[in-house]
């Protein structure tokens, strides 16, 4: 099955996925979080980060996280629940719509997720060797295709909304 074009693709994108998604977890447990935890975190940090300071809308909602990190919304809170009995996010309501809920870092919350982050970049050097790195043109590549069939609808006659 191996040597049929595509005849192992959807076997051989599971397992890496597994793969990687173990190493990060073995990675990031050293910091207190799971592969999990570390995504909601890192992509709070993101969209935090890249948020405008000017924005009206205040910091990202939970629906946000899980929109950029493509989890869906019910574990997204779970997870959100999680990090903050651990003291690392803080939830709030909007005052607009109280059915927004708002995820700031608290100060320890940025504390994990920095060297988190660090350790996550040296695990991708490793686990990117093969392709030449994190900077290389096979790299952005592999992530171009992988951009690609993440953007195509599982249904072609269904969108995403």
């Amino acid at each position: 099955m191996l040597n049929q074009p595509g005849g192992a693709t959807g076997a051989l994108v599971w397992q890496l996925a597994n793969r990687w998604r173990t190493a990060v977890d073995r990675a990031v447990s050293v910091h207190g979080l799971t592969h999990a935890t570390y995504v909601v975190l890192t992509t709070l940090y993101s969209l935090r980060a890249t948020a405008h300071p000017d924005a009206e809308t205040g910091p990202p909602s939970q629906r946000a996280i899980a929109d950029a990190s493509g989890m869906e919304p019910m574990y997204v809170s779970r997870l959100v629940r999680s990090l903050e009995s651990d003291g690392l996010v803080v939830r709030t309501r909007d005052e607009r719509d109280t059915r927004v809920v708002r995820l700031e870092l608290t100060d320890d919350g940025l504390e994990v997720a920095r060297p988190a982050m660090r350790t996550v970049q040296a695990l991708l050097d490793e686990l990117l060797a093969p392709l030449g790195g994190r900077s290389s043109d096979r790299t952005r590549q592999f992530v171009d295709t992988l951009a690609e069939l993440l953007d195509t609808p599982l249904d072609p006659g269904a969108t995403d909304a």
